[in-house]
């Protein structure tokens, strides 16, 4: 059963191994890593919102960070 803390360390795992990722591949991080990580400046256990908006916004972001991983040569400007 997904949690909101669950989530929240899922995303903090997916979005590590994204930006080393990134790291590897030379590659820019883009405005969905910025989003990712101001998600996780909210942690559900010290903010008091309802489980199903965590969870959304969680499992909406690793999708995205998944996604962005995939389509990278695309997706992000190389470095120079």
């Amino acid at each position: 059963m997904l949690t909101p803390t669950h989530t929240y360390v899922a995303l903090l795992v997916v979005q590590g191994l994204h930006l080393f990722h990134h790291r590897l591949v030379k590659r820019h991080i883009s405005y969905a890593e910025t989003i990712s990580s101001l998600v996780l400046c909210f942690p559900p256990f010290l903010i008091a919102l309802p489980a199903v908006v965590f969870i959304s916004a969680h499992m909406a972001m690793i999708v995205i960070q998944v996604a962005g991983s995939m389509w990278i040569q695309k997706l992000s400007p190389a470095w120079k």
